[in-house]
């Protein structure tokens, strides 16, 4: 028999079969998630095959119904992340998001040195992915450092200058499009996974309301990025003439903005403010008219509002007679994956919650008297760990469920700040190249040692859970 196949039938039977010979409460579910979570560490499947074979395990140990079981995969979150990569699709092809780049670049604003370039890559990165994935905000922008590091080696010293001029602005363009998605629940999939939960818990919390947990602990990091690489790679002092030359060329190259480009820009402003509209509804007219305020968000739920807009791209007219702004043979090879795996673990979430394993295991390891800073403390070390090793989205969906479970000990509030602190942990693991995508893109390019990736990315890990645990000690958060 075929050695990976021996240990998928170990990993997915092996615990229900111990499991079942001593009978512990919730022994059906407790089964499935240790199988999923081997699986997701282990990766002898792909992550995205993995979030399938949750529902189908729970029915195999017949934990639940077919209908249930697949539930989740109807929630409408997942069609905000298909809105959301539509939209994304339609920006990477007819040039809008390179556009957006070289034109912030190619500006006079911070060009008075190469650290000011620095901060310019960092504050684009950190733009960008709060609205599309870090894994597009790093492979748009590794070509631009790359480029811009051959148009200065011949103005620099020495080695040790090379090594921290490529040190610096990879890691920049790597960490900051991981820190930027912390921001906004479009940015990366742990916010959006976090939100779902507290919304069946009855927490219901909007685009604004996520920003104002998100917004400031994200800012903070990339200052502290900043100043961390600034004082490792001190950067050399070189005419900057050369860069900005680089930036307009390749700008003028895109030529002058197409009707496509219009288009998806017009689209993506339109789900940016039916995003935040509830919120700013909430915001001014709470009060007054909450029914309205209601029938607001009922009517325009995120998921909703990204079917909507993006669906205006298949309807708009592309550049040749016929075509649309988006075609569906384009719009196909967005990342399914990343779905199905979401899917499965709001799936694996709904098992532990329903079948109350998660009330279970959450007053269990947080009735013990354990200070609600430390619990905190070590829900974030939690999800950082977690997240070197395997995805964002699967760290999150291990960890939030359990926190679930803990809201009739700490109320609403602290649950809340408890979960949001997880996803903020999982959008962490900046020390390996597995850790996530941006960090793979960088390692990649074959001029940053592994070493130098987790010397730097410990010292961000480090830095990064005193700062949310920073915003939770100091009541930011709650």
């Amino acid at each position: 028999m075929n050695l990976r196949f021996s240990f998928f039938l170990l990993i997915v039977l092996g615990p229900f079969l111990i499991l079942s010979i001593f009978q512990p409460p919730y022994y059906q579910v407790l089964s499935v998630f240790i199988s999923i979570v081997l699986l997701w560490f282990s990766e002898i499947v792909p992550l995205a095959l993995t979030g399938l074979l949750v529902p189908l395990l729970a029915l195999l140990f017949g934990v639940t119904t077919p209908k249930e079981a697949f539930l989740p995969f109807g929630n409408q979150i997942l069609f905000l992340f298909m809105g959301s990569f539509f939209m994304a699709k339609a920006m990477e092809k007819h040039g809008w998001d390179k556009r957006m780049a070289y034109t912030f670049l190619a500006s006079n604003w911070g060009a008075s040195s190469l650290q000011g370039v620095l901060i310019q890559v960092a504050i684009l990165c950190w733009v960008l992915s709060m609205w599309i994935s870090n894994t597009a905000t790093c492979a748009i922008v590794v070509p631009i450092v790359l480029g811009l590091m051959e148009t200065l080696k011949e103005n620099l010293k020495d080695e040790s200058e090379r090594q921290n001029l490529e040190r610096s602005f990879l890691l920049t363009a790597a960490f900051a499009s991981s820190i930027g998605g912390m921001a906004t629940p479009v940015g990366s999939p742990p916010n959006l996974m976090a939100m779902q939960f507290l919304k069946g818990k009855g927490i219901d919390l909007s685009f604004l309301e996520w920003m104002g947990y998100g917004l400031p602990v994200s800012l903070a990091m990339l200052f502290a990025l900043l100043l961390i690489l600034k004082w490792r790679y001190p950067l050399p002092r070189v005419k900057l003439s050369q860069v900005k030359e680089l930036f307009k060329n390749e700008k003028s190259k895109l030529g002058d903005i197409s009707r496509c480009e219009w288009q998806v820009m017009a689209v993506f402003s339109i789900a940016v403010v039916l995003w935040v509209l509830p919120g700013l509804a909430k915001l001014f007219i709470g009060e007054s008219h909450p029914e309205f305020v209601s029938q607001l968000k009922t009517m325009l739920p995120m998921g909703g509002v990204g079917i909507l807009a993006s669906s205006l791209l298949f309807i708009l007219p592309g550049e040749k007679e016929g075509d649309t702004n988006l075609v569906w043979s384009e719009a196909n090879s967005i990342d399914w994956g990343t779905i199905w795996l979401f899917g499965g673990g709001l799936a694996l979430g709904s098992l532990l919650d329903k079948s109350g394993l998660a009330q279970a295991v959450g007053q269990g390891l947080f009735s013990g008297g354990l200070s609600f800073y430390w619990l905190a403390l070590i829900v974030i070390i939690t999800g950082v760990l977690l997240s070197e090793f395997s995805s964002n989205t699967a760290s999150t969906a291990i960890i939030v469920p359990l926190l679930i479970g803990s809201l009739d000990i700490w109320g609403p509030e602290q649950t809340t700040t408890l979960i949001i602190a997880a996803a903020f942990g999982a959008s962490f693991g900046f020390m390996l190249p597995v850790s996530t995508p941006p960090n793979a893109i960088v390692y990649g390019t074959g001029r940053l040692p592994l070493r130098e990736m987790i010397r730097a990315g410990c010292l961000f890990d480090i830095t990064g859970t005193l700062i949310i645990w920073s915003f939770l000690t100091i009541g930011i958060l709650l």
